[in-house]
């Protein structure tokens, strides 16, 4: 499937979700979303559900250039965006931490990160494994 085809399914199904949120919404409290007493105007209601029609399409389209992905594939990629992006968003900190190299010493793991920032011990080190180097010196 095209991209924009991609982009545009994303966004039926970001608008999707809009619909079953009104539909719920109607049912439960029989009025409109923006009548509701300290809710939100309808401006503010409607860009609310625009980002999310958005997002939905971006999301989509991102997915489908990084590989295949089908008509329900899109839609289901727009209908799940927000969630989709709050673990994207989760997995930041942990892919960065992951991917810092520091010269010849490996990443610390999140874990052992935690423990650290608590004012604990870090986890014990491997010992070295013996090279041709240690036992020609004497070592161990």
């Amino acid at each position: 499937m095209p991209h924009w085809q991609s982009f545009l399914c994303g966004a039926v199904g970001g608008g999707l979700i809009f619909l079953v949120s009104l539909y719920r919404h109607l049912q439960t409290r029989r009025q409109w979303p923006w009548h509701v007493k300290n809710g939100p105007t309808f401006g503010i209601y409607l860009t609310g559900e625009l980002i999310r029609i958005i997002l939905g399409a971006i999301v989509a389209w991102g997915l489908a250039a990084s590989g295949p992905l089908g008509t329900l594939g899109a839609l289901m990629a727009g209908a799940g965006a927000p969630a989709i992006l709050e673990q994207w968003q989760r997995m930041g900190p942990q892919v960065a931490a992951a991917s810092q190299l520091d010269g010849d010493t490996p990443a610390r793991t999140p874990r052992q990160a935690t423990r650290t920032s608590r004012g604990r011990k870090p986890a014990a080190e491997a010992p070295e494994s013996l090279s041709t180097s240690t036992v020609s010196e004497g070592g161990a």
